[in-house]
């Protein structure tokens, strides 16, 4: 569940949930620092779409971004298409994070795959342009980005070789999510979900629990 922690009545939200398996995230929030920090000591352990939907990191006001990237129990969410985060902005969280605290993800909508033209988001139209996806006003509205494409995009923003890169896409998202020995990995006993890639990272095959589906 994505939060904003400084809405009245979200920290015990979080502090209730967390006692029931919930795995809160904060996103969409203006925040402060100390604000973020209460979030992360009441159970908060992720940031969604780190850097968007939030305030800016500023040198004298960390706020939410500036508590993520100094607090190790908030791993943060990237969406690594070059648009919504700069390339030089995601190598820079990966330092800062490591592959261990930094989460891929994609925010797609249903124009993922799909060519460029209006598409629908809830109740909104979005327009599709070379690959992005904008409201009305302008605004970013997610993504068109598979997995794929944002793990061979890491891998190039960030100088980071196949086995350096691949557990933000697979085992820290898992772990994450506490699925750590059940998804995320290939092993005796994990759920047998499976990408097949070749050569150049591009998608053969996909399996969902020993099915191939693609």
């Amino acid at each position: 569940m994505t939060v904003a922690p400084e809405i009245d009545g979200v920290l015990e939200l979080i502090e209730t949930g967390v006692k029931m398996g919930v795995e809160f995230a904060l996103g969409h929030t203006a925040a402060t620092y100390e604000q973020a920090r209460e979030a992360a000591d009441r159970g908060a352990r992720q940031l969604t779409h780190t850097f968007n939907g939030m305030a800016p990191l500023h040198h004298r006001n960390p706020g939410v971004v500036g508590a993520a990237l100094s607090d190790d129990r908030l791993r943060c969410q990237i969406i690594a298409d070059g648009v919504h985060v700069h390339p030089a902005v995601v190598k820079a969280l990966v330092r800062a994070k490591g592959p261990q605290g930094t989460i891929l993800i994609t925010d797609c909508m249903r124009a993922a795959g799909q060519p460029d033209g209006d598409y629908a988001l809830g109740d909104h139209t979005i327009h599709v342009l070379k690959g992005i996806a904008r409201t009305d006003a302008g605004g970013l509205a997610g993504s068109t980005l598979t997995l794929d494409e944002a793990l061979r995009n890491l891998m190039r923003f960030a100088d980071l070789t196949l086995r350096e890169a691949l557990p933000m896409a697979t085992s820290t998202p898992a772990a994450a999510m506490n699925w750590t020995g059940r998804k995320g990995v290939l092993a005796a006993g994990a759920d047998a979900d499976v990408v097949i890639l070749d050569r150049e990272l591009q998608v053969q095959l996909t399996m969902i629990e020993g099915r191939v589906v693609l």
